[in-house]
């Protein structure tokens, strides 16, 4: 009996976690060809971001047709998160980049604001996401 009752109240709790989770659906567009993936991470905090600490909070790759990708992170908390955004046109899992550090391979971020002089910023591209919401994002790919 105790452990029926015990899987019964465990089962209620994560049915009510599940519903309290969001959803980032990403239209990204300007991606320079078919080839590869379209690759995008979301980061919960700018140490993360910047790749000073820890890893992404969450990495998803998604198809490209007719130059544009559409990808979704799911189960995701409240908070505050940015999403950077690369093309991978040779499928090698990284963003290629020439001898001083410029990207070879388009690039984006959730709120599109993008530098010319630097990487893209956690703060110009941060968002916040409350519980059981669904955001769209559309990200335009920066080509050099």
């Amino acid at each position: 009996m105790n452990k029926i009752t015990g899987c019964t109240i465990l089962s209620f709790l994560f049915c009510i976690v599940a519903r309290s989770q969001s959803i980032i659906i990403l239209e990204v567009t300007n991606l320079k060809s078919d080839n590869g993936v379209c690759r995008a991470c979301l980061f919960n905090n700018q140490a993360s971001y910047e790749g000073k600490t820890s890893k992404p909070f969450q990495c998803i790759s998604g198809l490209i047709k007719a130059q544009n990708a559409k990808m979704k992170f799911s189960n995701i908390s409240s908070g505050t998160y940015a999403i950077f955004v690369y093309h991978d046109a040779n499928n090698n899992n990284k963003m290629d980049r020439n001898f001083i550090g410029i990207p070879k391979e388009g690039y984006g971020a959730s709120k599109n604001n993008l530098p010319y002089a630097s990487a893209p910023a956690f703060n110009e591209n941060q968002f916040t996401i409350d519980n059981k919401t669904q955001v769209m994002l559309p990200v335009r790919i920066r080509n050099l």
